[in-house]
């Protein structure tokens, strides 16, 4: 078995334009190979299962909030122990904390710190589509959160190291994506891909694909990760130093993808 961990924003999605167009002739060919592949990004569950039907992904497991949980679809066949049945028979793995214990923690995580930060909760739908370049409807979708708290330093920035530091003395976490910090609690992407790969056949070979710091632990937990360059063009200094032995991606967001994708679809096709 083979299967497909990516970041979407500055990965599978364009970073402006949220636009996966780049990586159809990708997308198509993981589908005629039975390749699954698995949405692995700050979003929110709303905002994904939204996502999965515009892009037309076969359905999959998301994980979603850096993490925070893990969503199985309808007679997906394996599920991990503590896992939730929904009323549309797809199932929630919690893994991360309520944001409603994670709010109070980022008023002690800016206090420690010295700085002022804004989160997802004290700003409008309007706000976000403004700093997103979301659509109103989406923006609503992304401020729906259950088990993380995206948010900005208001004047000097902050090292992540900092934030991440204070936040991990109050029992949470920070790490960074394409645009925002990000406050969760004690998981990340790579603890999910984690659970993910103990619910697949043993032997199951994962590719993964990332663009920010957020995703350091995705690409650590896969067999074959690549980073994407970021909307400059470049690296993020963070990942390859990181992950030394990486792949990279030949170019930014899904035409980056789309090649990447394409190349080890081809390089890992099981022999007949």
């Amino acid at each position: 078995m083979r299967l497909i961990v990516t970041d979407l924003d500055g990965s599978l999605i364009d970073h402006d334009t949220y636009l996966a167009d780049a990586a159809r002739p990708a997308l198509d060919a993981a589908r005629a190979a039975g390749v699954p592949i698995v949405p692995c990004s700050s979003k929110t569950l709303a905002e994904m299962r939204r996502l999965v039907v515009q892009v037309d992904l076969v359905p999959a497991p998301l994980i979603v909030e850096n993490g925070g949980a893990l969503w199985f679809p309808a007679d997906w066949p394996r599920l991990p122990p503590g896992t939730a049945a929904l009323g549309d028979r797809s199932a929630l793995l919690i893994l991360g904390a309520d944001v409603a214990w994670l709010r109070p923690r980022l008023d002690l995580v800016a206090a420690a710190t010295g700085t002022s930060a804004r989160g997802f909760s004290r700003m409008t739908d309007a706000e976000v589509a403004h700093r997103t370049g979301l659509t109103l409807d989406v923006a609503a979708l992304a401020r729906k959160r259950q088990f993380s708290e995206p948010f900005l330093c208001e004047g000097d920035e902050v090292p992540l190291r900092t934030l991440d530091d204070a936040a991990r003395r109050v029992g949470a976490r920070v790490t960074r994506g394409g645009r925002f910090f990000h406050l969760t609690g004690d998981t990340d992407k790579g603890v999910a891909v984690n659970v993910l790969r103990a619910c697949c056949p043993p032997g199951v070979r994962l590719l993964g694909l990332g663009d920010a710091p957020n995703d350091i632990s995705l690409l650590k937990a896969v067999d074959d990760p690549v980073i994407v360059p970021g909307v400059a063009g470049t690296l993020h200094p963070d990942l390859v130093a990181a992950l030394p032995l990486a792949s990279h991606a030949s170019s930014t967001g899904p035409f980056g993808w789309n090649a990447a994708v394409l190349d080890w679809l081809v390089a890992t096709e099981p022999q007949r």
